[in-house]
């Protein structure tokens, strides 16, 4: 309540206080018109007091009632801001959460090393590349975890050395990046430069909107760089 607002409502109860006292003196009075010969009706302070009480209430009340409202608009907006942050933050953590449990539900699947993953198409599905032997398969895990079809593949050669000297997992490699860059996961590989090897993580910044590569060294987990 703002200091305008009390003051007017001191005002008021002050001006209820006196009208009672004064109602509680007054009584009805007739007056005589003695050259006409007929009676005028005054309007007694009873009925003058009862009006101009009735009219401050419905003043007072007016005015709570606005205050109120304005009140709770302001508690519902800041709810809302609150909720909306809070589903974005649950959004992102309840994604990475699916797509570590694909990467496991893979590797079961196969008995292998889970080195690839991709969003397939938007709606939770994931797609997982698993080394298994010599060869690659492919492993579609559903938003509920479920898996899918598997496609068999060749190995590359430079994934095979890659997951050789690889000492983190493709799950840790995901973790590390997000630790690094705030966004949507998108998917992630293995790839090789000047001889070394990497988990590269793509991510969609949350600040920017940008896509980010994200370099994960795959015999430690530091994150090497990144590259917008």
């Amino acid at each position: 309540m703002n200091t305008s607002r009390a003051h007017r409502r001191g005002a008021l109860a002050l001006a209820l206080t006196m009208t009672i006292a004064l109602s509680a003196c007054g009584g009805g009075d007739t007056a005589t018109d003695t050259d006409g010969g007929a009676s005028v009706q005054e309007e007694s302070p009873e009925e003058t007091t009862d009006a101009a009480t009735e009219e401050m209430t419905e003043e007072a009340t007016t005015e709570m009632t606005e205050e109120e409202t304005e009140t709770s608009a302001t508690d519902t907006s800041a709810t809302e801001s609150s909720s909306e942050a809070a589903g974005q933050d649950g959004g992102d953590a309840d994604l990475v959460a699916a797509a570590l449990a694909a990467i496991t539900a893979a590797e079961q699947e196969t008995g292998g090393t889970a080195y690839g993953l991709d969003d397939a198409d938007g709606n939770g599905a994931w797609e997982v590349d698993v080394r298994v032997d010599d060869r690659s398969v492919e492993v579609q895990v559903g938003p509920d975890g479920t898996v899918g079809r598997t496609e068999d593949d060749d190995l590359d050669g430079d994934d095979a050395a890659g997951l050789d000297a690889a000492q983190i997992s493709l799950g840790e490699a995901v973790e590390a990046a997000l630790a690094e860059v705030d966004g949507r996961l998108d998917d992630a590989s293995l790839e090789e430069e000047d001889g070394e090897h990497f988990f590269e993580v793509s991510v969609d910044r949350t600040s920017s909107g940008d896509d980010v590569d994200v370099l994960v060294d795959v015999q430690n987990g530091d994150v090497v760089r990144t590259d917008s």
